[in-house]
């Protein structure tokens, strides 16, 4: 992939046509997710190497960056709550072709109270799956799927997709590869 986001307008279907692009490949190699929510249009940016943290990039609607931080290994999925409040990240922490790097599954949530300007590092909360490691054998025969060669429970869980309820009160997150 390649770092970029498209503004596109789609006023007449038959004919799609580019209002700008925005490159965001001195954030990362590629990105995975967009999200929009009131005036505010957030990125993902991976890194060449997706063992490593990547980054969420908040923008006007024409682009300009407003602000970055650091999210974990891969975001996958970006959401905002309904609300507006904060912005959820689905960190997918996979390992690296041989299993020799293999980061922690985790979740992200950055909190927008401050204005998108005004976000910095200290606005992001990141949630780990850490407590599940003792309880491996546990997880496995209710019937998640944890397989990765010598993986902790933290390390093999990937967070893939994020929904929120409608009173951005709670967040249910998919475990795609864990069948979770």
């Amino acid at each position: 992939g390649n770092a970029s986001i498209e503004i596109l307008d789609f006023t007449d279907p038959q004919n799609i046509t580019t209002l700008s692009s925005i490159d965001l490949s001195s954030y990362g190699d590629s990105g995975t997710s967009v999200a929009y929510h009131n005036g505010i249009l957030a990125a993902t940016a991976v890194p060449a190497d997706k063992t490593q943290n990547g980054t969420i990039i908040f923008m006007d609607v024409n682009g300009t960056v407003q602000s970055t931080v650091t999210a974990g290994a891969l975001p996958d999925m970006i959401t905002f709550t309904p609300d507006g409040t904060k912005l959820l990240v689905a960190n997918e922490g996979e390992p690296n072709d041989d299993y020799t790097i293999d980061p922690e599954g985790s979740i992200s949530v950055i909190d927008l109270s401050a204005g998108v300007t005004n976000i910095t590092q200290a606005d992001v909360m990141h949630l780990d799956f850490n407590s599940f490691d003792t309880q491996k054998a546990t997880l496995k025969t209710a019937g998640v799927r944890i397989f990765g060669p010598n993986a902790t429970v933290s390390q093999d869980l990937e967070p893939e997709y994020i929904t929120v309820s409608d009173d951005s009160a709670k967040a249910w997150v998919t475990l795609q590869e864990n069948n979770a």
